[in-house]
């Protein structure tokens, strides 16, 4: 049987001072030392839920149950690097965001609250999906979290040099967009599109055990959906209609991620490559 031909799929996401990266096959995590060093982390590790990668709407909610493995693993990974400390102070920049993204929900909702007749739920649509990228994009302003949001751009430089077929240098990856149709952001802004119309479908429904049921059902829903359309635009990334339908969806990612210098780079790349030469190695 001829070996398959297709690139491999690699993704990450930016720590508080490095990268985790991964493949079809493993995940590593790069970061860099307070003496200036790279220092890296890898294992075997594979996604699961394989069984569902075919099943439209399931396979989105089978693969947010396999982040949570891929969130412990890479965890694990880096409290390695940091000698097995875990201090709160590095959980600030991940934490900026939600703080953000929950104050968000609340303003919106009062903005319903103050409306009136027509206006409420195209107020409250409009708002609840651009309130939280304000957010991020204030949020990247705190310190810290700058840092973070270099270190998400060059992870996605990182994955756009290795998808070129270039090689991974940092003279490569600087070249590279800092935008990516894969990205979590992205995901996010069509599960807060969807949430958006979910709401105003469930809040029309009369009260009673038919809107109770429908609201549990909701979530599942919105999940599956954002899934599936972060995944049909990343098929249609180099195609002129995707390109006119996603792309204001991808560029949201303009507000959580930062150009990246060459020493964010550096690590994102060796992330990746320790992930490729691990894959790639005998077994």
């Amino acid at each position: 049987m001829a070996e398959s031909t297709e690139t491999p799929r690699y993704g990450g996401r930016a720590l508080r001072n490095g990268v985790m990266m991964v493949g079809p096959k493993a995940i590593a995590v790069a970061v860099r030392r307070p003496d200036g060093e790279i220092e890296t982390a890898v294992q075997a590790f594979s996604m699961p839920g394989a069984w569902a990668r075919n099943i439209p709407m399931l396979r989105g909610l089978v693969s947010m149950a396999g982040m949570l493995r891929l969130s412990k693993t890479a965890a694990g990974l880096e409290n390695r690097l940091n000698g097995g400390k875990r201090r709160w102070q590095s959980m600030l920049p991940q934490m900026a965001p939600g703080f953000g993204a929950a104050l968000a929900d609340r303003l919106t909702r009062e903005l319903a609250k103050r409306a009136s007749g027509r206006a409420v739920m195209p107020l409250e649509t409009a708002a609840g999906i651009a309130l939280p990228f304000v957010a991020f994009g204030i949020s990247g302003n705190m310190p810290g979290v700058r840092e973070l949001w270099r270190y998400h751009g060059a992870e996605h430089k990182a994955v756009n040099t290795a998808e070129a077929g270039l090689d991974l240098t940092p003279a490569n990856a600087a070249e590279m967009s800092r935008v990516h149709p894969r990205c979590g952001t992205v995901m996010a802004f069509w599960g807060m599109v969807g949430g958006a119309v979910a709401r105003a479908y469930v809040n029309s429904l009369p009260d009673g055990k038919r809107k109770m049921v429908t609201g549990a059902l909701v979530g599942p829903v919105i999940l599956g959906g954002a899934y599936e359309m972060v995944r049909l635009g990343a098929q249609l990334k180099d195609h002129p209609v995707g390109k006119t339908l996603f792309g204001p969806a991808w560029q949201t990612q303009r507000l959580t991620t930062a150009e990246p210098g060459d020493e964010e780079l550096e690590v994102a790349l060796a992330a990746l490559q320790a992930v490729i030469d691990f894959e790639e190695a005998p077994a």
